[in-house]
């Protein structure tokens, strides 16, 4: 299966283009390539990402005043990859020496908080019909 991350599609900011939302992801979750072009472990493929894309995509559509352009949110697609993640290890431990990172949620938090400006971009070009940065409530 393709595995595929290229800067110059990251760097458009267009959230109406599907493979910029790809290298969003991919940017979001560092599963991208390392200097030798490998890949880390449990990297996703470009069909998984992309049906998580095509699921979370939202349309202005034209009953709403709209012009039917679809937009992808891949801050919000990377934060749900994540929490759906088995295999998030948050603490680890070799040999005597552990180590522990963020948690599965404060990372998918981050994620989303910097992802905001997708939303208020969205909200921007859509006169406010969709996007727009929105209140996370944990009960």
């Amino acid at each position: 299966m393709a595995q595929t991350y290229s800067l110059i599609k990251l760097a458009l900011n267009d959230a109406t283009d599907a493979d910029w939302a790809l290298a969003y992801v991919r940017f979001a979750l560092r599963d991208k390539p390392n200097e030798n072009s490998a890949y880390p472990t449990g990297s996703l493929d470009d069909a998984e990402i992309s049906a998580a894309l095509e699921a979370d995509k939202v349309q202005d559509t034209t009953a709403n005043g709209g012009d039917g352009t679809y937009y992808y949110r891949p801050h919000r697609v990377a934060a749900r990859l994540l929490t759906g993640n088995p295999n998030w290890v948050s603490r680890w431990s070799v040999g005597g020496y552990s180590e522990q990172g963020p948690s599965m949620d404060a990372a998918a938090r981050g994620i989303r908080s910097q992802g905001r400006w997708i939303d208020d971009s969205i909200a921007t070009l859509t006169s406010k019909r969709i996007g727009g940065s929105s209140l996370h409530l944990t009960l």
